[in-house]
């Protein structure tokens, strides 16, 4: 029996490094390439390693993209987490555990909206931003996301449900009112939640693409991946090791953000609140 044991830990280990290996192998392909001379990556047959590295090709890439696009890109992600995490927190917290008329069908009416498809209302969205004047701008941009609430509110609902009564009630006696009780009590016990929540955001923020491509027609407003999608439309004119490159720049704060905070989104993602 131990034997069979040890074949089945061989064969997840393997199977995990298997598909690791698969997942960043496109990765490294453009790392490698991000720092070659154009000639050599389109040589046949290709290298693996770069003969040659080619560190100008940072400052070149960064000269292709377009810094507003990046602050825009900035910008947009910060304003989409910082205010949907505060809604889906607020609003989860009061679903679960205050009492008021209209809980119940307010739930039901994010519950629902949890089963129809985003691409549905991309189109009333958009003449709904068009009516009120806000093609262009980031009010356009950032409030249809921002109102994208309902899978986190059912989310940090659950959290709350399973958030003992007695922590509460004690806090009441000592005559904390709501707001004390979420800011000095909900809020510290909500990090694992908060911590997994934020971290999809940010990259989901990061990587929008069909939103930014409606609702923005200026190039002032373009968000990161609508650049990075003209250097694709371009690439004639810009030299594939430096497309290669302006992904890899791209990619890079996100990279760095999930390192930094990584302990946080596991245990975000496999924390429970424990009486």
């Amino acid at each position: 029996m131990s034997a069979g044991h040890h074949w089945r830990r061989r064969f997840h280990v393997s199977t995990v490094v298997f598909f690791g290996l698969l997942m960043a192998a496109p990765f490294y392909w453009m790392v490698i390439n991000s720092f070659k001379s154009s000639r050599e990556v389109v040589a046949y047959p290709p290298t693996w390693w770069p003969t040659e590295w080619h560190f100008e090709n940072v400052f070149a890439a960064l000269t292709f993209l377009d810094s507003t696009a990046i602050v825009n890109s900035v910008i947009f992600t910060a304003v989409i987490t910082i205010t949907q995490l505060t809604l889906v927190v607020m609003t989860g917290f009061a679903l679960a555990k205050m009492q008021f008329f209209g809980r119940g069908a307010l739930l039901g009416l994010f519950i629902m909206t949890l089963f129809v498809p985003g691409q549905v209302a991309t189109i009333p969205t958009f003449i709904l931003v068009r009516n009120l004047n806000w093609i262009d701008t980031f009010m356009g941009l950032c409030v249809p996301i921002i109102a994208q609430t309902s899978f986190g509110v059912f989310i940090f609902r659950q959290f709350y449900i399973s958030m003992p009564n007695e922590i509460l009630d004690a806090a009441k006696i000592d005559g904390a009112n709501w707001g004390q009780i979420f800011v000095r009590i909900v809020l510290p016990l909500s990090g694992p939640p908060i911590a997994a929540y934020t971290a999809v955001t940010v990259l989901t923020a990061w990587n929008m693409y069909a939103w930014p491509l409606i609702s923005t027609t200026e190039r002032d407003m373009r968000v990161l991946p609508l650049a990075l999608a003209g250097l694709g439309q371009s690439f004639s004119q810009t030299p594939p090791n430096i497309a290669m490159m302006a992904v890899l720049l791209s990619t890079l704060p996100i990279i760095i953000f999930f390192i930094l905070c990584q302990r946080y989104f596991i245990n975000g993602l496999g924390g429970s609140l424990k009486e």
